[in-house]
């Protein structure tokens, strides 16, 4: 029996197809290995702020009525998170937040929260890398575990990898530059695989532990980079495929970020020369002191008057 999906969903999920597919063609690969229904995990690489349509389009493809796990701040959206909120996504409050949610959320909350709709048999989907990826390749980082605690905790869990490539040259993830002109289903392709659900079987029953949860973790990644290398085998073959250490931000620099400032940094120049080039016609333009008001211009020249 197929997941029922929420009147509003159901609603939305037309219009929001029909724009998905204005925005780019998506290519699903191994959609069949979505379960119809029962409780359903779906992990997926993060690189675009347009991830989250992919993976609603996967989802309602395959008959599931998605619960994504976004950043807290958009329920807080005027429209938009009354939106999410009806349909069932979940706020992913983080710890390291700079100042406490006004409606009370916290990291457990967010888990707690997607336990639940697992729990209902719902399907609940996340990024495990929680942001978009430093990989300056683009290849999935080290990820956190709260991918690993949600899917021990339930052995009922089907844990779905999920791969796309396509997204990440529409908007900038660090800056928010839109690429107008890669959007279109006839300009960009947003290609998807779909990987055979992940066997933790081996990780149950122990005592849980951060090393556990680690191991556990990689090995879902492991399976979402192995789809993603499939997509990218070109890249693969021309010796651009992942790292042997997967891009871990708690050691290695952050080139996005450092991106972001130069980004920064160029806009600011940009502004201020577009600025000193504004002022410099204006004083051009001004009368000087002591020279009246300069040549008569044409229109006062072909006016009635000047004709006296």
């Amino acid at each position: 029996m197929a997941e029922a999906m929420p009147l509003l969903t159901r609603l939305l999920a037309r219009p929001a197809l029909a724009l998905a597919g204005a925005l780019q063609k998506t290519r699903i690969a191994g959609a069949e290995r979505i379960p119809p229904s029962g409780p359903l995990l779906v992990a997926a690489n993060h690189t675009c702020h347009l991830d989250w349509l992919t993976m609603a389009i996967v989802a309602y493809r395959s008959g599931r009525a998605p619960r994504i796990a976004a950043r807290a701040d958009l329920f807080a959206v005027p429209v938009l998170g009354w939106i999410m909120r009806k349909t069932g996504q979940i706020p992913i409050y983080r710890s390291d937040a700079a100042s406490a949610p006004k409606d009370g959320g916290s990291p457990a909350s967010s888990m707690d929260a997607m336990a639940r709709a697992l729990a209902e048999g719902k399907t609940v989907v996340i990024f495990p890398e929680s942001t978009f990826t430093r990989d300056p390749s683009g290849w999935p980082m080290k990820a956190r575990t709260g991918v690993a605690r949600l899917a021990l905790a339930d052995p009922d869990v089907a844990v779905v990898p999920v791969a796309h490539w396509g997204n990440e040259g529409l908007i900038d993830p660090w800056t928010g530059k839109v690429s107008w002109r890669k959007f279109g289903r006839w300009r960009t392709t947003c290609d998807v695989r779909i990987g055979e659900p992940v066997d933790l079987s081996a990780y149950r029953g122990r005592g849980v532990t951060h090393e556990l949860l680690t191991e556990a973790t990689e090995k879902v990644m492991a399976a979402v980079t192995d789809e993603l290398k499939a997509i990218r085998a070109a890249d693969v073959a021309a010796g651009n495929g992942p790292r042997h250490r997967r891009w871990d931000r708690a050691i290695d620099d952050d080139p996005r970020e450092a991106g972001v400032l130069v980004r920064h940094a160029e806009i600011a120049e940009r502004q201020r020369r577009r600025a000193r080039r504004k002022a410099e016609r204006q004083r051009r333009r001004a009368p000087r002191k002591g020279e009246g008001r300069g040549k008569p211009s044409l229109k006062e020249k072909l006016s009635p008057s000047s004709r006296r």
